[in-house]
Order: C-alpha cells, then structure tokens, then sequence
C-alpha cells in the first residue's frame, strides 16, 4: 500500500506533525498487494507480540567496498528507495533484499541493524512462485549455527522469489518526487496535495491470524465466566434444594410425623391460645353420694352439653351467686381408672371441687400447674411426654439447620434393627388392647359445665351403690384457708415445674449454635 507524505518543511516537522501529514493513496492509482499464503518466518527474534508489524519498506545501503555492493546490482535497482529518500524522522522501517550468498546476507543483516528496522523480508532471486523452504533448509544457512536468528533485534521472514522481485521493482518505482512516480500528474491535482509531497511503499506483516489460541486475560476471563456460572448453578441448586426440604419438614410437623421436641430438635413452647382451648372440667371421681348443693357457691362448676355428650370444648361457668338456682340430675359417671393427683403439685384432686385441666394425651393437671409449664417450659406433657400441640400447626420456623439435625436422627433410626420377637408383640397387643379399653373409658371421670347467659345450671354426680370412694383427701384437723391452700399449692407447683425444668434433657439450639460459631469465627 502506498502513503502520501506531506513534507514542504521536513526540517522543522516532528514525528507527531509528520505523522497526521500521512495519508493512505487509493488503490485504484497506487500500487497495492496482499499476501495471505506462500509466507515463510525464519527468525521470531524480538517479534511484536500483537502479531502486527508495519513499516516503510526500503533496501539497506551496503558500504561501496562491499563485495556484494556490486553483485547485487544486478537483482536492486539503482533508484531503489533507500533510507535518504525517506522521512528524516524515525518512522519503523522494514528491509527488503535478495538472498543472494552468505556473505551478501551478513551485509545486508549489519546494514540494517543500524536502521530503525521492525522486520525483515528476503527472497530467493529465482523467480520462483511457491512458497519459500523451511528454516532448516541449506537455502537458509549462514554457516554460524543459526545465530544469526539471535544475533539481530528483528525477525526475518521470506517470500516467493517472483514476489521478492516485483516487490523490488515497485520500491524502485517509488522513491522519487511525486511528479515522477506513476500517476504523479494524476496524484498532484487531488485537492489539498502539494506537489512537493512524494509517495513511499508502506508495508504490514499480520501473523496474528496464524494462532488460535486465545490471550491470557481471554483465557482467564473464560476461566472467570465458567466458575462464576458453575458457583450460580450450584448456589441455585443448593437454595432450591434446601427450601424443598424445609417445605417437607414443615408439611411433616404440621401432620404430627415429626416431634421437634421430642427428637431434640428445638425446644418448643404452647402458646397461650391454644392453652385457652384445651378443656377445662371439675373432677368428679367415685360413688359417694354428694350433697344438692355445693359446698362452695362460688366453686365454678361445669358440666357437659346434653345434646354433644362427647364435646370437649367446654366453657368455664361463672361464679354462681346464693340466689342461684340448682337443677340437679341424676347423671353421673364411673371409670376403671383414676388419676387421683396432680402429678406437677403433687395435691390430690378433690371430687366435684377440684377444677382441672385435660392434655389431649388423657392426662389431667390443675391448671395454674400445667398452664406456666407449657408455656414456659415445654410443649409435652409431663407423664406421656406427647405432644399437646394440635395437628396441622407448626410452632416455629423451619430452618436448614432443623433440617439438617432431623435427617441425621432420621438416618440413625434407620440404622436400628428390630427383632421380630413373638412375645414382645403378643405383649404389645396387650398393652395396644390395654390402652384401647383405657381411651373409651377415660372420659367418665369428668362431667362439664357449660355457662349460658344470666342462667347458671350445675350438675353434680350422684351415686348409684354404696360403693366407697377410691381416694379419700389426707385432710389435718384444722383445715388451712382456702387462700392460703391455693397459696401453698402454687409454691409447690413452681418448686416443681423448676425441678422438672432442670430434670429435662439440654436441647441445643441449632439457630442459635449456627449463630455462635459464625461470631467466633468473624472475631
């Protein structure tokens, strides 16, 4: 390609001013050629790592005492572009001679190590038109064990010798004023182009395109991009995969497969409402006969709805008043059990007096025992240590690490064998049928009350035989105060429910474990 110089004042130009006066020629009215193939690398010494090298292209001058100084002739024209008919400046240049002998290669290579040369481009004067041997060809030798590929500060390729030669013959054709290069005339009436300016031969070696292989930084943003979408891809996995399980942790929960407590998982309070729905009746056990009248009028008295016989929500009544009539009925009920005391007070339970309280396993509790400790303490009951929660609720949020701690139990149970023992089964019927005939019987201990608006109706149980009762009250000679009775039973109650506080097993926290050994290790 050829480029058009601007130099009316090359004295006084600098290289920055002389480069924005150079400007590319149309092909149509210079001379212009590509080379895809046929491009043979002998030397890579020092080559620009872009792959790109351009430069103005010129012969170097051999010193008139050269040998070769005269043999070359005959292959270099005499008007040749030389360096003096370039660009005082120090515009990258690159050298074009024939391959004519050792000795004429050397003067040529010394020749242009003193020149700003980027590259340099030989041919083999044979008019040949394929591409040039390969470096370890005897064509390439300079009888110095290939030093001379080190020796200078440029590298060396090679081209077709017919291509050497046309590419000598343009040079030639090419180094004069611009009046005297081929449509000179032609060139000097562009507008703008003084006919003082001259046009040279521009060359550009592009190897960049002889390697595949990506640079550096691509290659490690590609590296980069892949981790990065292997680490979205395996964090999104991950959540969804977690959330799944917390889902059919929950679902578990709620359907009473699983007991967070009683696995050890999370501890686990009743909130106050569902206390509130528990049933609350008074405790009626035995057959002997009971007066007409309380023995208390301000004694609240349930007693069971007549058209639900079964109904366990019932409603405590109000205090009944002295000018309260009392419907009495015959209606009482025996059990085959008793469950004679409170197991948090330790108090006995005093018949068609006591007000008690029924956890949905059968066991009974005074209330002010068993409300703080299921608040407080525990969401089991204290005999059964089943659950007093209802069926479909999930008391606390699901995290990864219940999850994780409720697979692990879950992998450990699985692990446990268990003998198929013939007694142990029959024994396990006994106790299936024993619990069966406990469960359709335990509810006739209790008649409910229920209280309907500015109408108080109380039932009391009424013996049908003599038979004596099956727990008496250990009661002194003078008994204490109602008050100060309730007062003693509520020591004793709160004595109690720390001594089973401190009796259940330590459940950690898994939430509160995960949070602990992140702040250690953030200090």
């Amino acid at each position: 390609m050829l480029y058009q110089f601007d130099l009316s004042k090359p004295s006084a130009a600098t290289n920055d001013q002389l480069t924005n006066e150079v400007s590319q020629l149309n092909p149509n009215i210079s001379y212009a050629e590509t080379i895809s193939n046929n491009l043979r690398t002998l030397s890579t010494h020092n080559a620009d790592a872009s792959g790109v090298i351009g430069g103005f292209l010129y012969v170097p001058d051999l010193n008139r005492d050269d040998a070769c100084y005269n043999i070359s002739k005959q292959y270099v024209p005499t008007n040749v572009t030389r360096q003096s008919n370039l660009p005082p400046t120090d515009f990258t240049l690159i050298a074009l001679a024939p391959w004519i002998s050792v000795e004429c290669t050397q003067g040529y290579l010394a020749a242009a190590r003193e020149d700003p040369v980027r590259a340099f481009i030989f041919y083999q004067p044979d008019n040949s038109t394929s591409q040039p041997p390969p470096i370890s060809s005897e064509q390439w030798s300079l009888r110095d064990g290939g030093s001379w590929k080190t020796a200078n500060n440029f590298p060396a390729y090679a081209v077709p010798g017919s291509l050497g030669a046309r590419m000598m013959y343009e040079l030639s054709r090419y180094s004069g004023n611009l009046t005297d290069v081929p449509h000179g005339h032609q060139l000097s009436m562009i507008p703008g182009v003084d006919p003082r300016d001259y046009v040279r031969i521009y060359t550009q070696l592009d190897l960049s395109q002889g390697s595949s292989l990506p640079n550096l930084w691509e290659f490690l943003l590609m590296i980069i991009a892949v981790l990065v979408l292997m680490l979205a891809v395996t964090s999104g996995s991950m959540h969804y995969i977690q959330r799944s399980r917390r889902r059919a942790l929950r679902r578990r929960v709620q359907t009473g497969e699983v007991n967070l407590e009683a696995l050890g998982i999370k501890r686990l309070t009743v909130p106050q409402e569902i206390i509130d729905n528990m049933p609350l009746f008074t405790y009626n056990f035995g057959t002997e006969e009971l007066a007409g009248t309380p023995k208390d009028p301000n004694t609240p008295i349930l007693h069971e709805s007549q058209d639900s016989p079964e109904n366990e929500n019932t409603t405590p009544v109000a205090p009944v008043n002295n000018e309260a009539t009392l419907a009495l009925t015959q209606d009482h009920r025996l059990v085959s059990f008793s469950q004679p005391t409170c197991p948090i007070c330790l108090d006995d339970f005093e018949a068609a007096a006591t007000l008690i309280r029924e956890l949905p396993c059968g066991h009974i509790f005074h209330p002010d025992c068993i409300d703080p400790f299921l608040r407080n303490n525990s969401s089991l009951c204290p005999m059964c240590k089943k659950s007093v929660l209802p069926v479909g609720y999930c008391p606390t949020e699901i995290t990864n690490a219940m999850v994780t701690r409720e697979r692990n139990m879950r992998r450990l149970r699985s692990r446990i064998m268990v003998q198929d023992d013939r007694p142990d089964l029959e024994e396990g019927r006994r106790r299936i049928s024993n619990r069966s005939l406990s469960s359709a019987w335990k509810r006739r201990i209790f008649t409910s009350s229920t209280a309907v608006s500015n109408e108080v109706q109380l039932t009391s149980a009424m013996p049908n035989g003599t038979v004596p009762p099956l727990m008496t009250n250990a009661l002194s000679a003078q008994p204490p105060t109602a008050e100060s009775a309730a007062q003693t039973r509520q020591e004793r109650a709160r004595q109690r429910l720390e001594e089973l506080a401190a009796q259940q097993p330590q459940i950690e926290d898994p939430d509160l474990a995960t949070r602990q050994q992140q702040s250690a290790c953030y200090s």
